[in-house]
């Protein structure tokens, strides 16, 4: 009788125990009863352009154009420099310049309107220069050079500028997305009406010449506008514009409007090869360089510090030049007095090299690339662009 009472009770134990396995358990009012969702993966924000044109120019300091080379629109080697070098830029770097300007022409390496497909091949090249130049801690500027007959400023070409510059901005921006702010862009160089009488020097009273002042600043817009568009590290990279034919006159002008810029990161150029008789008039023998001569330098640099730099908006001198006359000790003055008088306003200056120093024409070369070496003939101007820089 005990066995069969044991027997019962365990099996009323077994049965109360699945009993108890089965029971479906009451959630807690504070239990969540949705799938946790997997944690998507956090792309790290780009730095913010925090630099302000000031400490651009700063760090900037001086600057060397490779003339002749890329702006020449059949390629790189057709106007009779040799092909760019990762030794040549790192001479360049050696003689003191921090700064890059690589003039690039890009219409005659692309497809057919409307696409306008930049070549695969010239994009490749021009970017290993590029990358030369910032392995060095160099600044590099890229631009749109020899392409004003595509963009020429003028009403009736106004859609079709537009439509070329926000094409191979969007490529080029696109391209280059990903490269830091060590990397600036510059819409166009030098915006003008070839062959008109207008076509260096604005003449405000001529309506066809403010037209075309007003389509360079439309075409500005277009430029920004598509660079801005790419995003990555393009949204608040630095941009250079470009006023009517890149002169003091026209910068200074009221007419001359900068782009609407949600990043603020605009920079004025202007070319400024004065004074004239001495610095580039081939027809001219004058070849000295005095105190006379100061307010052709300091003039158009103190009145754009005036109107762009105390606003905070930089000027870079992008184009600057004294060619060759065999005058080797007024150079070095010209030189000197020009990249301290920049500096002193906080303005960087670029040299124009194009790899040329005969006297009968423009000679602004000072490396020889071939040789990797300065020219004889280009020393003491080279001296003289350091110690300007040197000076405080």
């Amino acid at each position: 009788m005990k066995r069969v009472l044991s027997l019962l009770l365990a099996a009323v134990m077994l049965l109360s125990l699945a009993g108890c396995a089965i029971q479906p358990q009451t959630p807690s009012t504070n239990a969540t009863t949705e799938p946790t969702k997997p944690t998507e993966p956090t792309v790290p924000a780009l730095p913010d352009n925090t630099m302000t044109g000031e400490e651009l120019m700063m760090e900037m300091k001086i600057g060397w154009n490779l003339g002749n080379t890329f702006d020449a629109p059949d390629g790189e080697t057709s106007w009779g420099m040799p092909a760019t070098t990762r030794e040549i830029i790192q001479a360049v770097k050696d003689m003191g310049f921090n700064t890059l300007r690589l003039p690039v022409s890009w219409h005659k390496h692309l497809s057919a309107a409307p696409e306008y497909t930049i070549d695969e091949a010239w994009l490749k090249r021009v970017t290993m220069i590029v990358d030369y130049a910032l392995e060095l801690d160099m600044y590099v500027i890229i631009n749109s050079h020899h392409d004003n007959s595509v963009y020429m400023p003028t009403p009736e070409n106004q859609e079709a500028g537009q439509q070329y510059l926000s094409a191979i901005w969007s490529q080029i921006a696109t391209h280059f997305k990903d490269y830091d702010y060590h990397l600036i862009f510059e819409t166009m160089n030098e915006p003008r009406v070839e062959g008109s009488s207008y076509e260096w020097y604005i003449d405000t009273r001529n309506e066809k010449a403010m037209a075309a002042v007003e389509v360079v600043n439309v075409l500005n817009q277009s430029a920004v506008d598509a660079i801005r568009a790419t995003g990555g590290y393009n949204a608040q990279r630095w941009i250079v514009v470009s006023p009517y034919a890149a002169n003091y006159f026209s910068s200074a002008m009221s007419a001359f409007r900068l782009p609407e810029d949600p990043a603020g990161k605009l920079i004025v150029s202007m070319h400024s090869y004065s004074p004239y008789n001495l610095a580039l008039n081939v027809n001219s023998d004058v070849d000295t360089f005095s105190k006379a001569d100061y307010s052709d330098i300091s003039s158009p640099i103190k009145s754009l510090h005036n109107k762009f730099v105390k606003n905070g908006i930089p000027v870079i001198i992008d184009e600057m030049g004294c060619r060759n006359k065999g005058n080797d000790e007024a150079r070095y003055e010209w030189a000197k007095y020009y990249v301290s008088t920049a500096k002193e306003y906080g303005m960087v200056c670029c040299w124009w090299d194009n790899g040329v120093t005969t006297t009968s024409s423009e000679g602004f070369g000072i490396l020889n690339r071939r040789k990797l070496a300065v020219y004889e003939e280009s020393q003491r101007v080279l001296q003289g662009l350091m110690d300007g820089l040197k000076t405080e």
